[in-house]
């Protein structure tokens, strides 16, 4: 978004404390440098809408002057009308985006509004993520001039509201160049999910995902139950992949668990498996939350998703544990088994090497693990890893450039197991 009018473009940030920053690209085209420049005011005084402001640059009254629309914590849209000139905005009022019925806008709390013509009817709409993690549509029943906004709408895959989890924050863009508006997502997570816009009405199938229960799991490890519903409200058959993963503790994802290719459903069909996941006591302790999927998983094209919660009560005895999951055992359907390693080791290459060397560690279970580098002094020169990692395979690179040649050690903690590998740098 080019601010000032100078050609390059620059950036407009809301911050958690409710203002926005404008930081003016001092660069090139093709080598953008950020400044901070100046807090964006209303009548004089910093914009402050209370907390989490997110801006959207749109000329809203097609004065041909850009307007600026504000999401914040409180759930309502804030309008900044243009009465400078584009090279220099100036914002005299503070006002509210409303409905058609003349109330405020609400979508609850930390909204963050983005105009876009979503059903290609010419006239812009507003679509906006909110904290719980749904995104909602407020049709435009009237022109570009004056918009006529009805009330928030959730999107949805199906019939399913897509879910996020929390504070969901979108971008639209025709991500497979069928001329049709997608939606990328973005969360908490840190994850990107795309739904893709059908260019068929007819619906997608429909996962459901229900916790029979096991809302509580010891700190030793257990069982949860559950079942999987699909659905194909299609006068066709649909062929889809069903797979699931589990969100850690610490945000990363692990899986998947359950994995079915070229599922095909019967027109108007459905099916159900009552299933069991077992949690080892590896896990740490915490929430959890476990999601299903159909779509196509080798795209990671997901056409509807379903997830419930739970919670581990304690951590386990770090002991190896597999996330085994039993109920679905059709022939020649089989989830993709996981070798795991049955110790912790501990390994570097290239080694001796100059400047950078890959170090890779194995896992038997879950763990909370720290991996850090020390030099002949004892003296700790980097941490490369830090935190919970599932059981597996991991690798971390190491870039020693600026340092001196010599001995170094890698020292890596995985629960009660320290392991130590040499690694030599030569320069």
């Amino acid at each position: 978004m080019d601010w000032n009018e100078d050609g390059l473009k620059d950036l407009i940030v809301g911050e958690y404390n409710g203002t926005l920053r404008y930081y003016r690209n001092i660069g090139t085209v093709g080598n953008p440098q950020l400044t901070f420049d100046s807090y964006i005011q209303v009548g004089g005084v910093n914009i402050d809408i209370g907390s989490y402001s997110q801006a959207w640059i749109n000329d809203w009254n097609e004065d041909s002057m850009k307007d600026l629309l504000v999401g914040a914590s409180d759930g309502r849209v804030y309008l900044y009308i243009n009465v400078g000139t584009n090279a220099a905005p100036v914002f005299a009022t503070t006002s509210y985006v409303r409905l058609s019925n003349n109330t405020q806008l609400d979508y609850g709390s930390r909204s963050g509004p983005i105009v876009v013509d979503l059903n290609n009817d010419g006239v812009k709409d507003l679509v906006s993520g909110e904290v719980s993690g749904k995104m909602y549509y407020c049709q435009n029943n009237g022109t570009n001039e004056v918009p006529s906004l009805a009330s928030p709408v959730a999107l949805q895959t199906g019939t399913i509201d897509i879910d996020h989890g929390s504070t969901a924050r979108a971008a639209i863009i025709d991500w497979d160049g069928d001329g049709t508006t997608d939606l990328v997502v973005g969360g908490y997570d840190s994850r990107l999910k795309l739904f893709l816009q059908a260019l068929t009405t007819d619906p997608a199938p429909i996962i459901q995902l229900t916790n029979l229960g096991g809302y509580s799991i010891p700190g030793t490890g257990g069982r949860l139950s559950f079942n999987i519903t699909i659905n194909n409200s299609n006068p066709s058959s649909v062929t889809f992949d069903v797979w699931t993963e589990v969100q850690l503790p610490n945000s990363s994802f692990f899986g998947p668990l359950i994995y079915r290719p070229d599922i095909t459903l019967d027109p108007y069909g459905n099916i159900t498996r009552n299933l069991t996941q077992y949690v080892p006591g590896s896990a740490p302790s915490d929430y959890y939350y476990y999601y299903g999927y159909v779509g196509d998983q080798n795209s990671l094209q997901v056409y509807s998703t379903s997830y419930f919660y739970f919670n581990k009560l304690a951590d386990g005895d770090g002991s190896s544990g597999v996330w085994n999951v039993t109920g679905w055992e059709e022939e020649n359907i089989c989830a993709p088994t996981q070798q795991l390693p049955d110790k912790v080791s501990l390994m570097a290459s290239p080694n001796p090497f100059n400047p950078t060397s890959t170090v890779n560690f194995d896992l038997p279970a879950t763990a909370e693990i720290s991996l850090t580098i020390y030099n002949l002094a004892g003296q700790k020169v980097t941490t490369l890893v830090d935190g919970y990692r599932e059981a597996g395979n991991h690798e971390a690179t190491w870039n020693a450039v600026g340092l001196p040649s010599g001995v170094y050690f890698a020292h890596l903690n995985a629960g009660d197991t320290h392991v130590v590998q040499k690694l030599l740098l030569t320069k």
